[in-house]
């Protein structure tokens, strides 16, 4: 872990609990394709989580960004929403989230997915298009090799946290940067991202 990550995680950890702590500082990353084992395994139905990838997102900042393996922690996400209760009978929000719609889900139902997509447009010749509610779509061809980018370049930390929205703004608003976060976020690559998001699919 590089330096500033080291100063910037030991000021913010002093004061979060244990579940935050998870989240930042595990002591191993998860495999996208082992994550559905995982929360199963460990009962995870509602918490905290980050994504950290590899020096394959070249074009995002990552300065400061805790790191672990040669992998930055550049998001962080909850399931469920703030005031969204799980439906009866659907799967549970951390499978739902994490599986269903960040790893195999698409960039309608994932804004992971879709910085994601936007930011490796050019390096994997993604092609977009607009749907009759101006919605960014990519085919199912473009949908499965994004799928295939995040389990060769992604590892995961998660938690079980019953409110995690509560983690979640502490950690975007006051914690180590996390350049694809968009919400809440102040950091400097917002912009430049919600850009790129935005471009899609209008050439």
């Amino acid at each position: 872990m590089k330096k500033e990550g080291i100063s910037a995680l030991c000021d913010l950890t002093y004061s979060l609990s244990e579940e935050a702590r998870q989240v930042l500082e595990p002591t191993k990353l998860l495999r996208p394709t082992d994550i559905l084992a995982y929360i199963e395994e460990n009962k995870i139905a509602h918490g905290l989580y980050g994504w950290w990838f590899d020096h394959e997102l070249s074009n995002v900042p990552s300065g400061g960004c805790l790191e672990i393996c040669g992998r930055h922690l550049l998001y962080i996400g909850i399931a469920p929403p703030k005031d969204r209760p799980n439906r009866l009978g659907s799967a549970t929000p951390m499978k739902r989230r994490l599986w269903r719609n960040h790893l195999y889900g698409s960039v309608r139902s994932s804004t992971l997915r879709l910085s994601l997509a936007a930011l490796l447009r050019d390096q994997l010749n993604f092609q977009f298009f607009r749907d009759n509610r101006n919605r960014v779509r990519m085919g199912k061809a473009y949908e499965d090799k994004l799928t295939a980018w995040m389990e060769d370049h992604a590892g995961i930390s998660v938690v079980h946290h019953d409110t995690p929205w509560q983690l979640e703004e502490k950690l975007v608003r006051n914690g180590p940067p996390l350049p694809l976060n968009l919400s809440m976020s102040g950091h400097s690559f917002k912009p430049t991202l919600s850009a790129l998001r935005k471009a899609l699919g209008r050439d």
